[in-house]
């Protein structure tokens, strides 16, 4: 099974850019086999203190602890693991920080395998999955509209006082915390499509761009949806725009090639950008490097091709 990525990163109107994501090494193929495609994304909770170191240690926690999968763990109990481990390593750097209970991050992550996802998510981050033509919305937020929702379907208030509490969008589970209450994954695959796209989100995107706004976006290659909807949200040209980034995994169609390399702006390391820059630097260096395998495969042919020559014309 073949997989495409896009990326796209902005901060917004921020000081500091409290994103982070990262992808496997899909060049494992060994690992590849059995643990798929990892994506994860994590936005450092701005209300707190050191919210972009929380989000670089989780996700690289994450990346790391998931590449010590075997083939006899399930991707699910995989993907708990890493979590739990994502979440120990930002405790610890709350108390090496001196912010105990101060520090934490939200965080989403998918795995494609074969043709069907696992995901899970801690926090309000997105994840959505297109499908013939439609969004589909995967994973709960942990938010405190959950419980105001819940008493009025007891009857406990209404509608009104729940849509206008001040406190409705404040997160109720978050990388951070000393015990994690709240997760929302999948145990069972969830089948997927050739030519199904999964996107992951922080906020940023989809608290500013109303869902028929993202539908719109959603022309063209998916790689290129990444890069369009940080544009769309950054045209609304809001004083108080959130970091923004929106990665993008799709199920390649039969007609690819038997082998599809991961084009620029595909990254499989750290990514977190300080400045304005739309990719991760971190993704940039990894492409490159990408890039200069080529250009060593190249020469060697290239000195190959030229040996031949030379013995053919001495030994004439």
């Amino acid at each position: 099974m073949r997989y495409l990525s896009g990326d796209a990163q902005h901060i917004g109107s921020r000081q500091y850019q409290q994103d982070c994501y990262g992808f496997s090494d899909a060049n494992n193929l060994e690992f590849f086999a059995h643990g798929g495609l990892l994506a994860v994304l994590c936005d450092g909770m701005g209300g707190m203190e050191h919210g972009d170191r929380a989000s670089q240690a989780a996700v690289r926690t994450l990346l790391d602890a998931y590449a010590l999968k075997t083939p006899g763990e399930s991707i699910p109990d995989a993907l708990e693991r890493s979590v739990q481990e994502a979440n120990r390593r930002v405790l610890t750097l709350a108390r090496e920080l001196g912010s105990e209970g101060g520090v934490g991050t939200t965080l989403v992550a998918v795995v494609l395998h074969g043709d069907s996802m696992h995901f899970i998510s801690v926090g309000d981050s997105g994840l959505f999955l297109v499908s013939g033509g439609q969004l589909q919305v995967v994973n709960r937020p942990h938010v405190y509209a959950n419980l105001l929702d819940q008493a009025v379907a007891r009857g406990a208030m209404s509608r009104q006082q729940a849509e206008n509490h001040p406190e409705r969008e404040s997160l109720t589970s978050f990388i951070g915390v000393p015990t994690l209450h709240e997760i929302d994954r999948n145990m069972e695959p969830w089948p997927l499509r050739q030519g199904d796209t999964i996107l992951l989100a922080s906020d940023g995107m989809f608290k500013t761009l109303p869902i028929d706004e993202i539908e719109a976006c959603l022309t063209g290659h998916p790689q290129s949806w990444p890069s369009v909807l940080v544009d769309r949200t950054l045209a609304k040209d809001l004083p108080s725009q959130d970091n923004v980034t929106v990665l993008s995994m799709t199920m390649a169609e039969n007609s690819l090639p038997a082998w599809v390399p991961f084009p620029e702006g595909s990254v499989f390391a750290l990514a977190s950008s300080a400045g304005t820059e739309k990719t991760g630097s971190l993704g940039r260096i990894s492409s490159w490097r990408g890039g200069r395998r080529l250009w060593v495969l190249a020469a060697l042919l290239f000195l190959v091709d030229a040996g031949l020559i030379a013995w053919i014309y001495f030994s004439r």
